[in-house]
């Protein structure tokens, strides 16, 4: 049932450091050179030479990790600690009761600085949270948000159901490098954000008190799950989050996921994700902009959606002007913005809700 593939190897070559991870290229004797991400904070830094063991079960199986393998164990650090100083001064553990468990310092625990403003939080005033399915419609919202409100402090919040390392994540280093993204949180199992928490509700209170966020974004990070079934994807934890926002009184912009592109029968047009997620998991009327197509008017119609939420549709001139303008290097799924444009637009419609 279970399988971890670790195999041994050489690092031959640094390709790129950031502050929290190295992207390496690793020697497997009787294979090509492979690539491979080194987290700093757990496997401690490396350095060409260094023997490191690399789980390579995603690549073997040909799932979407970028062609990465991961640094397991790096064997000339042995003893060595890793030090962060990000992550490192706290008592709540991450990856809890697995041989990678770290320690980090969550917001709301009693030894944080943010501890007394979270500690009685309960009331977002009715602040928007953007609810997004897909990792990379974060991008969308927040260059449309940052269109219409600059100055305004936008924050994400990275849940677990995908990549449960934020520093994985290219386009939040280029999100926040071109000033479009303020601050990030990761919440769960999920590690790397500027503030780390214990749960939803604890995340949204830190966006809004910590980060004093003036929109909220939250939604997996890459790497979303499916199986072909009604229930069984990773965006159902969509409709948790949805729930937190509203029983803390905030406004909840759910982003559909639609595309003209896409070749695949369940998520043409208006994904079976969402159908699924809008129709039956989400109890209460959420706030949704869709781009104004006869066939996606359509499929809300007959599906209940218009008439179960408060569904608007709108041109989309505007917002695709605005993503084209910002040169920012939108993908998903191997499709750029000029190969789906109404995918990328649909997220940044949701700013018109706000």
């Amino acid at each position: 049932m279970y399988e971890l593939s670790l195999e041994q190897g050489r690092v031959i070559k640094i390709i790129e450091e950031k502050k929290h991870l190295s992207f390496i290229m690793v020697k497997i004797q009787g294979r090509e050179s492979c690539k491979a991400v080194n987290y700093n904070y757990i496997t401690g830094p490396v350095k060409v030479g260094d023997q490191v063991v690399l789980n390579t079960t995603a690549v073997r199986l040909k799932l979407g990790t970028g062609g990465y393998h991961f640094v397991y164990l790096n064997l000339d650090n042995q003893g060595k600690s890793p030090v962060c100083p990000d992550m490192n001064t706290g008592h709540i553990m991450k990856m809890r009761y697995t041989p990678l468990q770290l320690r980090t310092l969550c917001a709301e625990e009693e030894g944080s600085p943010y501890h007394e403003l979270l500690k009685d939080f309960d009331n977002l005033r009715g602040k928007a949270v953007v609810i997004i399915p897909l990792h990379s419609l974060l991008a969308p919202v927040l260059i449309t948000y940052k269109y219409f409100y600059r100055g305004k402090k936008a924050v994400y919040i990275m849940s677990e159901g995908g990549s449960l390392a934020l520093d994985f994540s290219e386009q939040v280093r280029e999100l926040e490098k071109r000033g479009y993204l303020d601050s990030t949180i990761t919440y769960g199992n999920a590690f790397g954000g500027e503030y780390e928490t214990v749960n939803i509700f604890t995340a949204l209170a830190a966006a809004d008190r910590a980060a004093g966020a003036d929109l909220i974004v939250a939604g997996i990070g890459p790497g979303i799950v499916g199986t072909s079934t009604k229930y069984g994807f990773s965006g159902v934890e969509n409709a948790f989050i949805e729930k937190a926002v509203r029983i803390l009184k905030g406004k909840s912009i759910i982003v559909p996921r639609i595309s003209f592109a896409e070749k695949r029968k369940r998520h043409s047009v208006l994904s079976h994700h969402t159908i699924t997620l809008l129709s039956e998991l989400i109890t209460d009327p959420v706030e949704i902009a869709v781009p104004d197509n006869p066939v996606l008017r359509k499929i809300c119609s007959e599906t209940g959606l218009e008439e179960k939420h408060n569904l608007d549709y709108y041109k989309t001139d505007e917002v695709q002007s605005i993503l084209m303008d910002s040169l920012f290097p939108f993908s998903s799924m191997g499709r750029e913005l000029k190969d789906d444009p109404l995918f990328f637009a649909t997220a940044g419609l949701a700013v018109y809700k706000i």
